[in-house]
C-alpha cells in the first residue's frame, strides 16, 4: 500500500523537528528555559538616586530612646524625617528609628567601607592603589562602578549556587548553566524578579532536585516567601507539580547519563485525552483555577521503568515552559514575596535581619522595587550607599541599636583564598560554582566533556588530573561545595584555624624553607627593593606600609607605623635582610582576624 506524499512529508518534518539538537560548544553549554526570557533592552537605565543623600544630623531630643525597647518616634520625629530630604530608600525608612530618635549613625571610614564593598560585591579584598582609584566620585558612582563589572555578576552566580544547591550529580549541566545565564541576567537588569522567580519555579534545577510534588511546592514558598507554605497551601500547590518527574538522559556528545527533569501525562483517560473525573488532580483552585494538563504527542516516549508515556523537558517550547511556570507567578502575586526579595539583599550585605527590626525600611524598599520595574539592582544599590551600610563597626556597643553601627561579618572560603592568591600573586587554581562535580565529566572519557571541563574555573594539572588544591582547601573552609546534600558552611574552629595557618605559612614561608615554594618575595618588598638590603627602622617601615597597602588595602596608622619600626629594629640587630624581615611579616598580616573579618 502505497503512502501519501502529502501526508508524510509533513510527518517527516514533525519528527525532525522534534529531535534534539546538541550544539555543545564549551560556551554554548546552557540549554533551557533561561535562555527564553531576557532578551531584549534593560528594565532600567541602571542609574538610580540616592547613592549619595545628605545625612541628617540626629534631631536633639531630651531623652535618648533605651535600646530595649523600639524607639518611638512622636509627630516631631516624623515631620523631622520628612523635611530630611532623603532620596534612599533605605535612609527613609531607617530615619524615623535613627535621626528622627535622636540617634546617630557611627562616622564612615573610607577604607573600611570600601573594603566592605568589594568584598561584598566583588568577592576580594583590593589593595589599596585600587581602592583608592575605585572608591571615588562619591559612593553612588563607586557602587555603580562594582555593579556594572562581570566580578559583580559571578558573586550573585556563586550566592545562586549555594541558594538552590547546584550540583552536576543532581541535575543536568546544561541546565545548571542555563539557571547560571538566568542570573547573570537578572543582575544585568534584563529579568524582573517576579519573572525570574517564574522561571525557577519550573526549572529543571529546582524541579530535579525534589522528589515530591509537596517537596517542591514546599521548597518554593521557602525560597520566595521566606516560610513553608500552610498544610492547605501545601495539598493545593503540589497539584500543579504533580507532573514533573525525574529521569535521566544519555547524552549523545558527552557520552554522558545525565541527571534531568522530565513532563508525565497525568489526569488523562486510556486512549490519551482529558479524563474529566480526575482532572481536578492536576488543578490549583487556592489561588484561582489554575490547571496543567499536558497531552502526549510525537515527542513524547514511552519510559521503560515506569511505563508511561514521559516527555523530556529539554523538548519543551516556550509556551509550554511559560503555563509550567504557574506556581511562581502565583506567588509573585503575594506582597511577601516582594518582601522576600528586598529582605535577601539586606541580609545579604547587612548580615542581619534589618526589616524585622525596622519594618518601614523594608516597606520603602518594596515600593522602591515595583518603582524600577522589579530591577533587583536598583535593591542592591539602594543598600550600598545606605547610611545603615556604610558606617563603621568600630566601636560598636553590645547593647546598642544594631543598626547605629556597620554591618561585621566572615568572609566565605573562597574570598578569604581569592584575596590571598591575587595580593601576594601566587597563582592557585579555582573551583566552578556551576561543577560540583567535575570528576564526571574527566571520567566520560569524550572529547566533548573534556573540552566543558577545559572551558570552565576547574584546572588540570600536567599529568591530567583535577588540580584541587584550591577546592581541597576551600572545602576544608566551608567553601566551593559539592551541594548533594548540603551547601557552604562557616565557622571559626582549631580545624579551620590550622587550615588557614598552614596555607599563610605556604604563601609566605616566615622561616625562609627553601623546600616550600611560595609567594615570590618581590611582590612582599617595595618595588626596586633588593631582597638582601639591609634592615632599619625605616627599611621596615617602607615594607610595612608596602604591605599594608597591597595585602589589607589600606595604609597603616601611626601606631602601627611603630610597631613596624620596633619590629625592624630588633631584626636589624641581626644584621637580618630585606626578605628575612618582609616574609615574617607577610605572615603576620595575613594570619590577623582582619582578613577574616570584614
Amino acid at each position: 500500500m502505497a503512502v501519501s506524499r502529502t501526508l508524510l512529508l509533513p510527518v517527516l518534518a514533525l519528527l525532525t523537528a522534534c529531535q534534539p539538537t546538541y550544539v555543545f560548544e564549551p560556551d554554548q553549554v546552557a540549554s533551557g528555559p533561561g535562555g527564553m526570557v531576557g532578551n531584549g533592552e534593560p528594565l532600567t537605565p541602571g542609574t538610580f538616586t540616592g547613592g549619595d543623600d545628605v545625612l541628617p544630623e540626629a534631631r536633639p531630643v531630651s531623652t535618648l530612646p533605651n535600646d530595649t525597647r523600639p524607639p518611638d518616634c512622636d509627630a516631631d520625629c516624623v515631620a523631622y524625617c520628612n523635611g530630611a530630604g532623603l532620596r534612599n530608600p533605605v535612609n527613609r525608612g531607617v530615619c524615623r528609628s535613627l535621626w528622627g530618635v535622636g540617634l546617630a549613625s557611627r562616622p564612615i571610614v573610607q577604607a573600611e567601607a570600601c573594603r566592605r564593598l568589594f568584598v561584598d560585591m566583588l568577592g576580594r579584598v583590593p589593595t589599596a592603589d585600587e581602592a583608592e582609584a575605585t572608591c571615588s566620585g562619591g559612593w553612588g558612582a563607586t557602587v555603580k562602578r562594582l555593579m556594572d563589572s562581570d566580578e559583580f555578576i559571578l558573586m550573585q552566580q556563586r550566592r545562586a549556587a549555594d541558594r538552590f544547591l547546584y550540583s552536576n550529580e543532581v541535575t543536568s549541566l546544561q541546565a545548571i548553566y542555563d539557571m547560571d545565564r538566568l542570573v547573570a541576567k537578572l543582575h544585568r537588569g534584563l529579568v524582573p524578579y517576579d519573572l525570574f522567580a517564574a522561571v525557577v519555579s519550573a526549572h529543571p534545577v529546582f524541579t530535579r532536585r525534589y522528589a515530591d510534588p509537596g517537596d517542591k511546592a514546599e521548597a518554593l514558598f521557602r525560597q520566595f516567601l521566606g516560610r513553608p507554605p500552610f498544610e492547605h497551601e501545601r495539598a493545593d500547590m503540589s497539584r500543579l507539580y504533580k507532573l514533573w518527574h525525574s529521569g535521566y538522559y544519555d547524552h549523545p556528545q558527552l557520552g554522558m547519563r545525565l541527571p534531568d527533569a522530565f513532563i508525565r501525562f497525568r489526569c488523562l483517560d486510556e486512549n490519551g485525552a482529558l479524563d474529566e473525573t480526575s482532572r481536578g488532580e492536576c488543578a490549583s483552585v487556592l489561588w484561582g483555577y489554575n490547571e496543567l494538563i499536558f497531552t502526549p504527542d510525537l515527542r513524547a516516549s514511552r519510559d521503560p521503568k515506569l511505563g508511561e508515556l514521559t516527555l523530556w523537558s529539554g523538548l519543551l517550547n516556550a509556551d509550554e515552559w511559560a503555563k509550567l511556570q504557574t506556581p511562581g507567578r502565583i506567588l509573585a502575586r503575594d506582597l511577601a514575596f516582594w518582601e522576600r526579595a528586598v529582605d535577601d539583599v539586606l541580609v545579604q550585605y547587612l548580615g542581619y535581619e534589618l526589616s524585622a527590626k525596622v519594618p518601614e525600611v523594608r516597606e520603602e524598599l518594596v515600593r522602591w522595587l515595583l518603582q524600577n520595574n522589579g530591577d533587583i539592582r536598583s535593591v542592591h544599590y539602594a543598600v550600598a550607599t545606605s547610611a545603615v551600610y556604610l558606617q563603621s563597626a568600630e566601636g560598636a556597643s553590645a547593647n546598642a541599636y544594631r543598626w547605629t553601627y556597620g554591618p561585621f561579618k566572615q568572609v566565605d572560603a573562597e574570598v578569604w583564598i581569592d584575596s590571598m592568591s591575587r595580593n601576594t600573586g601566587f597563582a592557585l587554581p579555582g573551583c566552578d560554582h556551576r561543577l560540583s562535580q567535575p570528576e564526571d565529566l574527566l571520567e566520560s572519557g569524550s572529547v566533548a566533556a573534556y573540552r566543558v571541563l577545559q572551558a570552565s574555573r576547574w584546572k588540570l594539572n600536567d599529568k591530567g588530573e583535577l588540580d584541587e588544591r584550591y577546592s581541597n582547601l576551600a572545602r576544608t573552609l566551608g567553601g566551593c561545595p559539592e551541594n548533594v546534600v548540603g551547601g557552604r558552611f562557616r565557622v571559626v574552629s582549631i580545624l579551620t584555624t590550622a587550615t588557614q595557618l598552614s596555607f599563610v605559612q605556604q604563601l609566605c614561608n616566615p622561616r625562609l624553607d627553601p623546600k616550600i615554594a611560595g609567594a615570590a618575595v618581590e611582590g612582599l618588598l617595595p618595588s626596586g627593593m633588593s631582597t638582601s638590603r639591609a634592615v632599619d627602622a625605616d627599611v621596615g617601615e617602607q615594607i610595612a606600609t608596602h604591605q599594608y597597602r597591597m595585602l589589607l588595602g589600606r595604609s597603616p596608622d601611626d601606631t602601627e607605623k611603630a610597631e613596624a619600626r620596633q619590629a625592624a629594629a630588633q631584626c636589624a640587630l641581626t644584621r637580618c635582610s630585606a626578605e628575612e624581615f618582609a616574609r615574617p611579616f607577610c605572615f603576620v598580616l595575613l594570619s590577623s582576624a582582619e582578613r577574616v573579618f570584614y
